[in-house]
């Protein structure tokens, strides 16, 4: 058995100069590992995407598109990926894990009445190729200037058809999912809100690589992808928008990927150290 990973996350800073290229890994300290594309993945084939972007699009092409719908370039985030043995042999590589629209902060989402217009982005591990696996967009305009409900979910349905389910057992979330063959997962009828939900509850709500695997992503999973939408109005003066596209056959396939990696040099001889001592 390995120790689980940690995951040291750092939003660029304003006004640094992070490299805009995108390597399938980060530029590695001395000592440090790194992980090789042995598994590529494709554009996903379903119509699902949000200002463009689909899960398994290369992220210089995902945020090429966001940076031109901003105006504005993107933060990269990075992080170091370590698991280490019970021996105490270790893996460590420095990875881009995804890119977020710069300087929406808690006070802006919470305490203002601002517009804004925030993207978040997850990033496959290399071995897979870098790809897009999620990607969460929230906007809030002023009252007057987006739709009503009725006729963002008359849009939604034109785009997708019905929703699968209704996630917060109310009326202004819905959910689209399709199974892992990626065909549609249609609500039932009659429907029972409280008792049906078309994606086993805990799914991972984020896209970032983790060297554990999560039960419910298993074998008995249903859904191989979930788009959510969400409606949230704070009286007569905003309308704040939530969608959240994540495919989790993707991440399946990034862990099967990388894991074999991760775990090879786990298990390679380990050679002396030459500290002086």
């Amino acid at each position: 058995m390995f120790r689980l990973p940690i995951i040291l996350l750092a939003v660029a800073l304003a006004g640094s100069a992070p490299s805009r290229t995108f390597a399938q890994s980060l530029p590695q300290p001395e000592g440090y590992d790194t992980l090789s594309e042995t598994q590529p993945a494709s554009v996903r084939p379903y119509d699902f995407a949000i200002l463009g972007v689909k899960p398994g699009m290369p992220i210089d092409e995902a945020v090429a598109l966001i940076e031109a719908h901003l105006g504005q370039e993107l933060s990269p985030v990075e992080g170091t990926l370590q698991v280490e043995n019970p021996a105490g042999k270790v893996f460590r590589t420095k990875l881009r894990v995804g890119y977020v629209t710069p300087g929406i902060d808690f006070f802006l989402r919470n305490q203002s009445n601002k517009p804004y217009d925030s993207i978040q982005i997850d990033v496959s591990s290399p071995a897979i190729g870098s790809v897009v696996t999620a990607i969460r967009r929230e906007v809030r305009v002023a009252a007057g200037d987006g739709p009503d409900k009725a006729a963002l979910l008359a849009q939604l349905e034109g785009l997708y058809g019905k929703p699968s389910d209704l996630p917060d057992r109310g009326d202004r979330m819905w959910r689209w999912a399709l199974d892992r063959a990626y065909e549609p997962i249609p609500m039932p009828e009659p429907y029972d809100m409280y008792s049906y939900e078309a994606c086993a509850h805990g799914l991972p709500t984020e896209g970032r690589f983790d060297y554990r695997i999560a039960p419910v992503l298993g074998e008995g999973r249903k859904c191989g992808m979930s788009y959510v939408a969400e409606y949230r109005t704070k009286g007569t003066e905003t309308i704040t928008m939530t969608f959240r596209l994540i495919d989790y056959n993707l991440m399946v396939q990034d862990r099967t990927a990388a894991r074999p990696q991760i775990d090879g040099t786990l298990n390679t001889a380990t050679q002396p150290a030459d500290m002086k001592l």
